[in-house]
């Protein structure tokens, strides 16, 4: 996990997914247990758990930057913005679960070889672990049918870097691989 170990924060901190105010922290820190048991249940993944309680907690900065005092109780609104980010990733592997689903069901129904569809489904998953965080990402979304436009929107960057850059990475690892 990104997040500090530290029991206390004395300033704000930045995390991967931005700066985390230190009553945030500890916030998150109270939390901790809770977030492992949802997302051992959940997720059936402690480790995702851990990442999304950071992401949670960056975003919880921001709305508190954003709309100071409009958060009463802060541990609450932690907890349940990290249920949303669990959720979210909870519906992003159902959404790939059944994208290979309907493969292996357009498989069947045109006749091609089921062991061929699996070799292809297993050299697609290795493909995705190699590569890096960025271009598994905009490998992820172009899968859910996004356009590199987009995905430019949701990133906050140029889909037409994003494409070069998507593009340039793909090319890299089939150089590696061959």
């Amino acid at each position: 996990m990104v997040m500090t170990n530290q029991l206390e924060v004395a300033t704000a901190y930045i995390d991967e997914w931005g700066a985390i105010a230190p009553e945030v922290h500890r916030a998150a820190m109270s939390l901790r247990k809770q977030a492992e048991i949802f997302a051992r249940i959940t997720l059936h993944n402690e480790e995702a758990g851990h990442t999304l309680l950071a992401k949670a907690a960056a975003i919880v900065t921001r709305a508190l930057i954003e709309n100071p005092g409009s958060i009463s109780n802060l541990p609450a609104y932690l907890f349940k913005t990290y249920k949303r980010q669990v959720l979210a990733e909870l519906e992003k592997e159902k959404s790939h679960e059944q994208i290979l689903v309907g493969h292996a069901e357009e498989s069947a129904i045109t006749g091609q070889n089921v062991c061929d569809d699996l070799d292809q489904q297993i050299l697609i998953r290795e493909l995705r672990r190699l590569m890096d965080d960025r271009t598994r990402e905009v490998f992820d979304l172009l899968v859910l049918g996004h356009s590199f436009e987009e995905i430019g929107s949701i990133l906050g960057k140029s889909s037409r870097a994003i494409r070069n850059n998507y593009y340039d990475h793909l090319t890299r690892l089939k150089k590696a691989l061959t």
